[in-house]
């Protein structure tokens, strides 16, 4: 994972090339997980993360489609490969509610971003303005817009992408009075995404034990892996540190495995762990730190 987060450093750099050798159209730039090797590598270097231009054609739980500003020829990749889009072509709207979120003033993005929504961008581009105004719900105290948000994003099946963008809380913590009502009333949902959230949220309460009977149950969930694998690490909050320290090598191989584009919770949930888990893993938790700080799979709130 280190390795493969290292190469994001040299992309860091030449995205300032990208930004001046993309034509003045404005196009999507797209940032993709190398392609699993099949044989030996060819060389010392792992593979580098690639970087497209153009315009995203579809976007969903299985595939991302993209015509190539440089030959307007449509590729194709695996969702999951797709670490994080920068969408062009934004309408003012669209525009207010990203640059609101991204200066952290979660209350007001919220409401831009909503009403960005009312102008009925593409499927894909309503998923990206969905996750991160559910986001923005959660962390500005209006947690039941939060989970009715995670609700309509889950009627159409999700991306990778957003599915890491869920407001799940990775670190334990106190929960406020609403997000804990929020998540009682609908910690049976029908919705998986929606029953990982507001678990998520409950582990820190007095229903601990219903949390985490619901996050057992998404861990085997066969038709949702990637909220099966989320569920899976959030569980971890509940281990003691004596169980965990025993079990350190085992994670982080569970992480190892992980699709890039789902590791950034993960990993936050195993920094606190590791750090809890005795002085010997906290060289592990300290270069796990690192990695996020310098070369994360892509932007996220909390980090």
């Amino acid at each position: 994972m280190i390795a493969a987060r290292n190469n994001f450093i040299s992309v860091l750099a030449f995205l300032f090339g990208i930004s001046v050798c993309v034509s003045a159209k404005a196009q999507d730039k797209v940032w993709l997980e190398p392609k699993p090797s099949s044989g030996q590598p060819s060389g010392w270097y792992p593979q580098t993360i690639e970087i497209l231009a153009g315009d995203v054609i579809e976007f969903d739980a299985s595939r991302f489609t993209i015509r190539t500003a440089a030959d307007q020829q449509e590729r194709s990749f695996a969702a999951n490969r797709v670490l994080w889009i920068e969408p062009e072509k934004l309408g003012e709207k669209q525009t207010l509610g990203t640059e609101l979120f991204e200066q952290r003033k979660f209350n007001e993005s919220l409401f831009a971003l909503l009403d960005a929504l009312k102008e009925r961008p593409p499927i894909w581009r309503q998923q990206w303005l969905s996750m991160m105004a559910a986001q923005a719900a959660w962390r500005s105290g209006r947690s039941k817009i939060a989970l009715e948000l995670v609700s309509q994003l889950d009627r159409r099946p999700l991306p990778p992408l957003s599915t890491a963008w869920l407001p799940i809380a990775w670190q334990s913590g106190r929960v406020e009075r609403e997000a804990f009502d929020a998540a009682t009333e609908r910690i049976d949902d029908p919705s998986s995404a929606v029953r990982l959230v507001a678990s998520s949220w409950l582990l820190s309460s007095s229903d601990r034990a219903q949390a985490t009977k619901t996050l057992s149950a998404l861990r085997r969930d066969a038709q949702r892996p990637e909220i099966a694998k989320l569920a899976e690490f959030v569980l971890l909050r509940t281990l003691s540190p004596q169980v965990f320290s025993m079990q350190v090598e085992r994670w982080q191989e569970r992480l190892d495995s992980t699709p890039m584009v789902l590791q950034v919770g993960p990993t936050l949930t195993m920094i606190e762990r590791l750090k809890g888990a005795g002085s010997s893993n906290v060289a592990i938790a300290k270069r796990l730190e690192l990695s996020l700080r310098l070369t994360p799979p892509h932007p996220h709130p909390d980090l």
